[in-house]
């Protein structure tokens, strides 16, 4: 298959190879990649004042299920799907297929693009601000205490993503997004109030905001000095500041950002999304599920969306071009996508499918099964007794739900067309601790 390097030569490169299709373990899902989508992480962690590495950098993936581990439960082959690669590790997305843990993939709706899934990996604004999460009470029987927070930096992709998810929960409250030009797309993502980071009186505008409030949460998106100076006034000693960018001395500045955090006395710490894959007492890993469980029910019920994207042209040759733009920050609130399939001397694409039989999840919803059946194969008719008793098959042997268990159908999928999106203006979800 087709696989990208990305790495520095000394100057930022990458290369195709040709390498075999990637192994999987008993927790993992093998998912043949339809869109990958790009994050200035993809140019950055191969510096060689960074992590220094060679290999595939790409971590989101919008894709088609094609096997999956002895241990997975809930995915079948044929399955459309999200989900996150493990950074700065082997079998990345950018290649024709790629392995996700399985506690970091979901599934998508019929209706959602593959471009605009690639535009959501793994996501939450919970574990450093300690923020209520969407279900939990704000009724006289929860908490029903109003929690101000503030977004600078609102407008990118991941201020909006981070809008988005504060919004699910009401108890966070009022929602103070700082943004420049682009403030009118953090207004629609959200924020009940928007402020121009380039006002002299910034912070005294926040002071206004906040409207007598205490603030003891803040994500500052576009961390630097100048933010650290305007956002520290408003913040109370006992709230939480995270960011997602260094503080530290070294590659972003000489330690001032943590110098003046240390002054005021608050907590803080720079996101790390990569944590949702450590296995351990209270780590990311059971984070990782839980917020993907929720990312598949919300993405159901309509209730949220992936982020505004740009399909750069031929496939996996443009994903240089497109990590350079994101250096360059000429993407905006943009997030680049590509096809695999358009990948100059990949053959016609073929993407397998299996039919709906042996998922023991899939009585769930019949509705959907037999409206995708229906998108998939119209002249497959499967007697709905023989899949009952297939499902209790499975319950009873895991290796039901191996691909070679299962009855197969064909379908083709070019590229020389775009493919269908949703009508509405499609919605990215990068990392977000």
């Amino acid at each position: 298959m087709k696989n990208l390097l990305v790495y520095y030569d000394p100057e930022f490169t990458t290369k195709l190879e040709d390498i075999p299709i990637p192994e999987y373990g008993d927790n993992e899902i093998l998912i043949k990649v339809v869109v990958a989508g790009s994050n200035p992480k993809d140019w950055k962690h191969p510096m060689p004042q960074y992590f220094n590495v060679k290999l595939n950098q790409g971590d989101d993936v919008g894709g088609i299920v094609e096997a999956v581990g002895a241990k997975v439960k809930n995915f079948r082959k044929g399955d459309r799907v999200a989900g996150f690669h493990e950074m700065d590790t082997p079998r990345g997305t950018y290649a024709e297929y790629t392995v996700c843990p399985t506690h970091t993939v979901f599934h998508i709706p019929s209706s959602m693009s593959f471009e605009e899934a690639a535009t959501i990996p793994l996501a939450g604004l919970y574990r450093n601000l300690r923020i209520p999460l969407p279900f939990e009470r704000t009724d006289e029987h929860g908490n029903d205490t109003k929690f101000p927070l503030i977004i600078n930096g609102a407008s990118s992709s991941v201020g909006a993503f981070a809008t988005k998810f504060a919004r699910l929960n009401p108890a966070i409250s009022p929602i103070i997004g700082i943004a420049g030009s682009s403030a009118a797309f953090a207004k629609e993502s959200g924020c009940d109030i928007m402020l121009d980071y380039r006002s002299e009186t910034i912070a005294e505008e926040l002071k206004t905001a906040l409207a007598g409030a205490k603030c003891y949460h803040i994500f500052d998106v576009s961390n630097s000095v100048t933010s650290i100076k305007y956002l520290m006034p408003v913040l109370e000693k006992e709230g939480r500041y995270t960011c997602t960018m260094g503080v530290k001395g070294g590659i972003y500045g000489k330690g001032e950002q943590q110098d003046l955090l240390e002054e005021k006395g608050v907590w803080f710490e720079q996101i790390w999304v990569g944590s949702v894959h450590e296995d351990k007492p209270a780590g990311g890993k059971m984070f990782g599920a839980v917020i993907s469980t929720i990312l598949e029910a919300i993405l159901a019920d309509g209730k949220f969306g992936g982020q505004p994207f740009e399909v750069v042209p031929n496939g996996l040759e443009g994903v240089e071009g497109a990590l350079k733009k994101l250096r360059d920050r000429k993407g905006g609130n943009t997030k680049y996508v590509c096809r695999i399939g358009e990948t100059p001397g990949l053959d016609i694409w073929d993407v397998s499918l299996s039919d709906k039989d042996g998922d023991k999840d899939g009585d769930k919803d019949e509705d959907k099964d037999e409206d995708e059946d229906k998108d998939k194969d119209k002249d497959e008719d499967e007697d709905e007794d023989e899949d009952e008793d297939e499902d209790e098959d499975k319950d009873k042997d895991d290796k039901d739900n191996t691909p070679a268990s299962r009855p197969r159908f064909t379908t083709t999928v070019t590229f020389n067309t775009p493919a269908p999106t949703p009508a509405a203006v499609a919605l990215s979800l990068p990392s977000l601790t």
